[in-house]
């Protein structure tokens, strides 16, 4: 499978500059392991790196973090094991040590993935859960790569489910692929923030694009209202970019189909996203890069990383492998405590997926300290 094949990571990079702290404090560097059902999510689940595909929030209706990802690698990819009815569901009180239910199912009514040209059930490479205030439900959003007639309107586009007023249903109205200016030209969904949608698109400028966003069976979008710039003062140039390796003397990359844009407590919003080498799609560094807008999304910060100093991370009191770059960040907001996640690679060299909390009151995201230690 393509983009399995690619869960490699490069040596670190040490001669990468981290950034001067612009934005949120950074994140705690005391992080603990993620388990589903008592097993580190990763190379410890599924050796082929489909666990690392997952997304998570938190509730504050059932007072619980919620867990939606793949428990099993696809022996025969594209096959049901990479569709919807694939995705597990799981939850936890503390954010870390998650219990599975069910795998997702399609509710009666659902969309039928035929009408919009696929011959399969279509196979979902990268999730993202939201709450959408609009309808007050949440929605499950997931990436299809580019897997050409088989799969019709989802190919290299957003799909979207509905999973209704609770997290946790499982039964969800799958509502088909999104249908919009960008359909087949983005590379993932960051978030949906009152009523606007966030996709990382393949533009001239590879940023993170803003769209208003239209619910409904297909859910639909706009044209690009902007794009928030993801590159500038990082190492890293637009692979797409003619001047990029060339007279931009920077390493070619692009920003990984995973990130994740949120309104943080203070109700500014944030973006949260990592780095791919442009030629061999390997993590570049051990660093979470961030943009902030104070003006809802209209005007972004320039990038800064979250963490101060990557080299001092523990992973369950243990150091990161040297070559454990990061990927994949998520984050959650949750009463009195913030936490992100992002995968790399424990000390054995195992891709693993960390969680760093803070124990603010999350009016700024990432402050050192960590509510819990790993293990209580």
């Amino acid at each position: 499978m393509p983009f399995l094949r690619r869960l490699t990571s490069a040596l670190l990079l040490a001669s990468i500059p981290v950034l001067a702290q612009a934005g949120p404090p950074p994140f705690s560097t005391d992080t603990c392991a993620v388990t589903l059902d008592g097993v580190r999510l990763g190379s410890a689940l599924t050796p082929g790196g489909a666990s690392l595909r997952n997304t998570f929030a938190y509730e504050p209706a059932t007072h619980r973090y919620h867990f939606w990802g793949f428990a099993a690698d696809d022996a025969n990819w594209p096959s049901a094991a990479s569709s919807l009815r694939g995705v597990v569901h799981a939850v936890a009180q503390d954010g870390v040590h998650f219990t599975s239910d069910s795998n997702l199912s399609y509710a009666f009514g659902s969309a039928d993935y035929h009408a919009y040209g696929s011959t399969i059930d279509p196979p979902l490479d990268f999730l993202r859960a939201v709450f959408d205030t609009d309808s007050g439900s949440w929605k499950l959003f997931a990436w299809t790569e580019n897997v050409g007639s088989p799969v019709g309107s989802y190919n290299y586009n957003s799909s979207v489910s509905d999973l209704g007023t609770l997290a946790g249903t499982t039964s969800v109205q799958h509502q088909g692929p999104l249908s919009g200016s960008v359909a087949g030209n983005h590379v993932g969904t960051f978030g949906l923030v009152d009523g606007q949608l966030y996709l990382r698109v393949d533009s001239a400028t590879g940023g993170n694009g803003r769209f208003d966003y239209t619910d409904g069976m297909p859910a639909s979008y706009g044209a690009m209202l902007n794009e928030a710039d993801l590159y500038a003062g990082t190492p890293y140039c637009w692979g797409l970019d003619p001047a990029c390796g060339t007279t931009d003397p920077r390493i070619r990359a692009y920003v990984h189909n995973v990130g994740r844009t949120l309104k943080q407590a203070d109700g500014t919003l944030a973006t949260y996203y990592a780095f791919r080498d442009w030629n061999t799609a390997a993590r570049l560094d051990k660093q979470i890069w961030t943009v902030e807008s104070t003006d809802g999304g209209a005007t972004w910060s320039a990038p800064a990383g979250t963490f101060a100093d990557p080299g001092t991370i523990t992973l369950d009191g243990a150091p990161l492998a040297a070559d454990g770059n990061f990927s994949s960040p998520d984050v959650v907001v949750a009463p009195g405590v913030c936490r992100g996640y992002f995968s790399t690679k424990d000390a054995d060299g195992k891709y693993v997926v960390a969680g760093a909390t803070t124990g603010s009151a999350c009016d700024a995201l990432f402050v050192d300290g960590f509510e819990m230690r790993c293990g209580e």
